[in-house]
């Protein structure tokens, strides 16, 4: 047997806001659906990866405080050519710097603040 990815899920309560930051941020391609609940569901293309974004219900208030912080999923991770070049595009653009970029001689990391408490960490290879 041989597995594949498929896709990414993250919750929202507001799946098609949440989408337009990861389009507007990273150029991401979002189109509205319906998640299996019948809520609105954000269907998001990355690059190769598939994300979906449901919509869920006001009482679910559960997340995460930054990366590192919960268990089950932790961050989405992206692949940039300049992690300080991303940073500097990504701040102009709004976004929150929770962890400024950093180098341990082989790659160098930093972390931004997604609507819902997602974390995404950007990394480059030196």
């Amino acid at each position: 047997m041989q597995y594949h990815p498929h896709h990414i899920h993250l919750m929202s309560h507001d799946a098609m806001h949440a989408g337009r930051f990861y389009e507007s941020m990273f150029g991401a391609k979002i189109e509205e659906s319906s998640g299996a609940n019948g809520l609105p569901r954000c269907n998001m293309h990355l690059g190769d990866q598939t994300i979906l974004i449901s919509t869920v219900d006001s009482d679910v208030t559960q997340q995460a405080s930054g990366p590192h912080t919960c268990l089950g999923h932790d961050h989405i991770g992206l692949r940039v050519k300049d992690v300080v070049a991303a940073v500097q595009d990504l701040t102009a653009k709004g976004a929150k710097v929770t962890m400024q970029p950093r180098s341990n001689g082989r790659a160098t990391i930093a972390f931004i603040e997604a609507p819902d408490g997602v974390s995404v960490e950007l990394v480059s290879y030196e």
